[in-house]
């Protein structure tokens, strides 16, 4: 069974050693790879899967433009990307068209890096844009370990957003929301939005993860591990080990991340 893992992170080569270095002082993690797309590559081989998307994150304005051109080169088989803009992006529209006309799937936001909750007046077009534009966004929710609280997101704000947007694309990362899994299964179970299981596994117990799924909805949840923070071959053995379907396993293994992302869908049947 074909794997997408839908929440990775890789940098240039020229700063991935000392990015991956930084990012991890901070949190106390050790990564599970140097940061590089073929370090990425190599970890996705020896977890059996397939393809990925890279979630990059503008923590400055002026890396923007950057980051989009970065992304775009390296947007092919087996790693996709996403943009990102930041808050302070001086005129969101002409990078949001830049990331459309890039080919580029959407923009990866993250309230605690870009420092900004989901009522800023300065994500109105951001939204507003993403919406009318068709692109998704992956979503930072909930805790970061590299944070102290109180934290910028958290799923009664998420559900407020999805509200004020309706047709917004949003993908709530890490669950829906790390470490707030009880309130994301009480008010984000079944909202139009798209949960991935990054960070997920070995972090909330199995039960609720299950019983997440079956609330929310199997359509609605995407296979991501947000390595190299995650070990791929680590979670991807953990999601094996679950009491779920054949027809469950492909839905968020594969099949979701196909409905959202043209080039998955056209990879492998």
């Amino acid at each position: 069974m074909p794997i997408f893992d839908i929440h990775t992170h890789i940098f240039p080569d020229s700063i991935a050693e000392r990015t991956v270095e930084k990012v991890a002082a901070a949190s106390g993690i050790t990564p599970s790879y140097n940061g590089t797309r073929c370090g990425l590559l190599e970890s996705m081989a020896a977890a059996g899967i397939d393809a990925a998307l890279n979630c990059p994150i503008a923590t400055d304005p002026k890396q923007v433009d950057s980051i989009i051109s970065w992304a775009s080169k390296n947007n092919q088989w087996p790693v996709f990307s996403l943009g990102s803009v930041h808050p302070d992006t001086e005129n969101p529209e002409i990078a949001l068209r830049e990331v459309k006309a890039a080919g580029l799937a959407g923009i990866k936001l993250h309230p605690e890096y870009q420092e900004f909750t989901l009522e800023d007046p300065r994500l109105v077009p951001i939204w507003e844009l993403c919406q009318e534009m068709r692109l998704l966004i992956m979503l930072h929710a909930g805790a970061d370990v590299a944070f102290s609280p109180p934290y910028r997101s958290a799923p009664r704000a998420i559900l407020d957003l999805l509200n004020k947007y309706p047709g917004l694309r949003l993908i709530a990362a890490h669950g829906g929301s790390w470490n707030m899994w009880d309130e994301v299964i009480d008010v984000l179970a079944g909202a139009p939005v798209w949960i991935d299981t990054s960070f997920v596994f070995g972090l909330m117990e199995d039960e609720k993860f299950m019983r997440l799924l079956s609330q929310h909805g199997d359509d609605k949840v995407l296979f991501g591990t947000d390595a190299p923070w995650r070990s791929q071959v680590e979670d991807a053995r953990h999601f094996d080990q679950l009491p779920l379907t054949p027809e469950q396993r492909r839905a968020v293994l594969w099949d979701n991340a196909a409905t959202l992302l043209d080039p998955v869908r056209k990879g492998i049947a």
